[in-house]
């Protein structure tokens, strides 16, 4: 099995969405400082450069990562997946970044009844699952599609038309990374344009944590 390099976009996806954070780091100890490290290949196939195969490990957990060992149970590409996904939605809040600029304004932004709040929040949560979902899969399955448009199917009645929009773009955004997540399956029908366009739909998503808090926010303050 020949080994490969990431493609140069690749790595640049990694590194801006992990911010040099080790996913192992985070996931097993709660450490969010950056370290020196390297890309792994999640699922150990050294020939598999695709962008959802792509994370980022400190020396240490990379080297424990790739090697094999009969006397211990090592880690799993789905715990890898999973601490990845968890670390780029612990780095989506402005928590994270002590030094963000804090937006008092929201503060006077109207709160909404606990009522209204219990309604509205299903959606919310419904929206970050799915993200994290899209994130953490190699190839999201059509039934959590669907689970996601039927949770968020009265988002236009419970929000505003911006994030109805919002979530149909997720929607679509979301089919369209899995079609060609599908299409990549066949090392035959891979092409530069699709891999590209598949890194930059994974970073997009990276984003969304952030983005959807964003959009959601205003309409869950408690009164």
């Amino acid at each position: 099995m020949s080994r490969k390099e990431f493609p140069t976009d690749v790595v640049t996806a990694v590194l801006v969405a992990s911010k040099r954070r080790c996913a192992f780091c985070y996931g097993l100890d709660g450490d969010t400082t950056d370290k020196e490290g390297q890309i792994a290949h999640i699922d150990r196939n050294s020939s598999n450069v695709k962008p959802d195969n792509a994370a980022w490990l400190c020396l240490k957990h990379h080297a424990r990562y790739d090697s094999s060992s009969k006397q211990a149970k090592g880690h799993t590409p789905e715990e890898l997946r999973y601490y990845q996904a968890q670390l780029y939605e612990y780095l989506a809040f402005p928590q994270a970044w002590p030094d963000a600029p804090v937006h008092t304004r929201l503060a006077k932004t109207p709160g909404v009844s606990l009522e209204v709040f219990d309604r509205r929040v299903p959606v919310y949560r419904a929206t970050i699952a799915f993200i994290r979902t899209l994130l953490k899969l190699h190839c999201i399955e059509l039934k959590d599609m669907f689970e996601f448009a039927a949770a968020t199917d009265e988002a236009l009645f419970l929000f505003d038309d911006k994030v109805a929009e919002y979530l149909a773009l997720l929607y679509k955004r979301g089919l369209r990374l899995r079609a060609i997540g599908l299409v990549l399956e066949a090392p035959e029908r891979r092409t530069p344009q699709l891999t590209e366009e598949q890194t930059h739909l994974a970073l997009w998503f990276s984003e969304q944590f952030a983005a959807a808090r964003k959009r959601f926010a205003p309409f869950l303050r408690i009164s």
